[in-house]
C-alpha cells in the first residue's frame, strides 16, 4: 500500500486535522472531549525510533472507546497515520484501512472508538505530544491483533 499525504477531507470520518485558523487561538474541543466514563485527561511526550525504511508491518490496531487521542508534533519528520473502520463484529477492518504520511506540521484527533496503529516515525528520533481521556476504569485501550498484516511500502 502505497501512502499518500494526510489531507482532511481524507481523514475526515475519522479523525480531524487539528490546525490553527488564521494563526490565531482556535477551540478544538474533540482533544478536550470530556469521556462517558470517570477518568481525567491524560497528557504525555512520546519518543519513539524510527522504523526501518523499507516496509513497514502493521500487526495490531487500536481503539479507545472512551476517548479521542490527539497526536501533536514537537519534533518529527515524517510520521505514518493508520486509520481503520470497524466490521460488524466490532473487529478492525484492516481490509479497508487507510495509510497516509504526515509531516512536521500536522496533528490530528482521532475520533473515538476509531481503530489505528501505534504511532510511527520514519527519518529521525521523534518527540510527539499525545493527548487523550484516561479511564479510571483503565478499559480504554482495545489491541486487536491482525490475521494479516497491513504491510506499507515507503
Amino acid at each position: 500500500m502505497a501512502l499518500p499525504p494526510l489531507t482532511a477531507d481524507a481523514i475526515a470520518p475519522y479523525a480531524t486535522l487539528l490546525k490553527a485558523k488564521d494563526g490565531k487561538y482556535t477551540d478544538l474541543p474533540a482533544v478536550l472531549e470530556i469521556s462517558d466514563t470517570p477518568g481525567r485527561h491524560g497528557f504525555a511526550i512520546l519518543c519513539p525510533q524510527p522504523a526501518a525504511p523499507g516496509r513497514i508491518s502493521i500487526a495490531s490496531l487500536e481503539r479507545h472507546p472512551h476517548s479521542t487521542q490527539s497526536f501533536i508534533p514537537i519534533k518529527v519528520g515524517r510520521w505514518v497515520v493508520v486509520l481503520a473502520p470497524t466490521l460488524p463484529d466490532g473487529l478492525p477492518d484492516a481490509a479497508n484501512a487507510r495509510a497516509f504520511i504526515a509531516g512536521p506540521s500536522d496533528a490530528i484527533c482521532i475520533h473515538r472508538n476509531v481503530w489505528h496503529a501505534g504511532l510511527t516515525v520514519l527519518d529521525t528520533p521523534a518527540e510527539v505530544a499525545m493527548m487523550m481521556w484516561r479511564a479510571d476504569a483503565g478499559d480504554d485501550g482495545i489491541v486487536a491483533e491482525l490475521a494479516n498484516p497491513i504491510v506499507l511500502d515507503l
